[in-house]
């Protein structure tokens, strides 16, 4: 078992970007008010999921334009506050996803899939990808959906732009023994020694997670 250490995709002005890829641009905008829309997504991310150093990054940034620091208190200097997941953070997002009618459960999780294709293409490349989707939705959402009938919930999720030959189809899930390790099968995708979907899978999980906590509460 291994400590969950995701790369950070971060929302800014309806895109996800990268953690590093956000503070480059946010040190490179030439300006001070020009890097403030990057540091303030960079923020609410950070106080979203629990990650606390992101305001040491933010500082780092403000410096570099000269810019007086975000004062932190003494003992956060000291002792560092940084928690990279923010596990009541995903348990508010699964107890607001078990609250969902099933119809709005499939359209989270449709826009979800909509987002992943369209900004990380790259991610979601065959249809035993599909897996990787499973393994989010059974260990962060609902334990109580199994692999042999996921196919019926994986359809009904299925965007309307989705590329035909990356559907699911009946023997997608057969492909689980194949690809994961016998260690692992009993991990939650996220403490598994050997993901090889990994990426696709903290991937997909950043996106479903704020979609769902952007969510009104009805």
């Amino acid at each position: 078992m291994k400590i969950n250490e995701e790369v950070q995709y971060i929302w800014h002005d309806g895109a996800t970007i990268p953690e590093n890829l956000l503070i480059s641009m946010a040190k490179t905008a030439g300006t001070y008010d020009g890097a403030k829309p990057y540091l303030f997504s960079l923020l609410a991310h950070g106080v979203m999921h629990g990650i606390g150093e992101y305001i040491n990054k933010v500082n780092e940034i403000r410096e570099q334009y000269n810019v007086q620091p975000i004062p932190v208190p003494n003992d956060m200097e000291e002792n560092g506050f940084r928690q990279k997941h923010s596990y009541s953070n995903s348990d508010k997002a699964k107890k607001k996803y078990l609250g969902l009618s099933e119809q709005k459960k499939h359209e989270v999780l449709m826009s979800s899939l909509y987002v992943l294709m369209s900004e990380h293409q790259g991610l979601f490349t065959s249809k035993t990808h599909w897996i990787g989707i499973f393994l989010v939705i059974h260990d962060r959402l609902d334990g109580k959906i199994i692999k042999t009938n996921f196919k019926v919930l994986a359809s009904a999720i299925t965007p309307a732009q989705w590329p035909a030959e990356l559907c699911i189809g009946d023997s997608t899930m057969g492909n689980f023994s194949r690809l994961y390790d016998y260690s692992d099968r009993l991990e939650a995708y996220y403490d598994m020694e050997n993901n090889p979907q990994e990426d696709l899978c903290n991937t997909f999980w950043d996106i479903l997670e704020s979609q769902i906590m952007l969510l009104s509460d009805e």
